[in-house]
């Protein structure tokens, strides 16, 4: 993963203006599908602009998505934003048992993988409940991101600069130091929940411990470290995704 660095000063103005109707009731998918789409249709005209340089608006995204059999538009989802290591998005193995009895939506961006920007992986983050939402009731309280690795890194910096946004956030063997962000946003942070996760031979454990200490500092104290016994540098099954999903659930 290329050096992380935190979005420009107009991203923490950034207001996804989504919509919480969805789609008509006869067009949804379940399952497992891809949803493909133009920049400029998920972004305004001064959203557009100020990317340059970011994106193109008539760049063509696509999002791995998974929703669960059981989705009622009537009930609204939570949504999971993951962001992959890898040049393909898509859930973990093992965390579909999770999404169907949580009443969660899985979206996870393409060409998001360990080598693209950093700036540019923010902005699929970011995109995606828009995208989400374009077809599905998503409630607005329970929009989470998460990601392994490289992908966790940037998962933390998202999560905390866009806390407008997402609710609470799961670092999987990956975490980047608190970017800086306003005396309001570090505030509303604190109003969120967040999950930490590496392996007793995880390579990163001690830097992930180390960063939980720093969100403790920092006042950010709904805050859980959870750490998988003989678990090297990968992702956690599904009880210790379930584990995660409780806590980012509690009120």
């Amino acid at each position: 993963m290329r050096r992380p660095r935190t979005l420009s000063p107009w991203a923490l103005g950034l207001v996804v203006a989504w919509t919480m109707a969805g789609a008509d009731d006869s067009a949804l998918q379940y399952g497992r599908f891809q949803v493909t789409g133009p920049a400029s249709e998920l972004m305004d005209a001064v959203t557009a602009e100020a990317l340059s340089g970011i994106v193109d608006a008539d760049q063509e995204i696509s999002w791995q998505m998974y929703v669960p059999e059981t989705y009622d538009p009537q009930k609204p989802a939570g949504l999971m934003v993951f962001v992959s290591p890898t040049p393909r998005g898509g859930m973990p193995i093992g965390w579909k048992p999770v999404f169907d009895e949580s009443n969660l939506i899985l979206i996870s961006a393409d060409s998001s993988g360990n080598r693209t920007r950093t700036k540019k992986r923010m902005f699929f983050a970011v995109l995606a409940p828009y995208a989400a939402s374009q077809r599905y009731n998503i409630d607005p309280t329970r929009i989470y991101v998460s990601g392994f690795s490289g992908g966790g890194k940037v998962a933390s910096i998202t999560a905390i600069q866009f806390a407008n946004l997402f609710t609470g956030a799961i670092y999987v063997c990956g975490v980047e130091s608190i970017p800086k962000v306003s005396p309001e946003q570090l505030e509303l942070a604190k109003s969120h929940r967040y999950v930490f996760m590496t392996g007793s031979d995880d390579f990163n454990r001690v830097p992930t411990r180390n960063m939980y200490a720093r969100y403790e500092r920092k006042g950010l104290t709904n805050i859980s470290l959870v750490t998988v016994p003989r678990m090297a540098h990968s992702i956690p099954g599904e009880e210790h995704f379930r584990e995660a999903m409780r806590f980012l659930d509690e009120r």
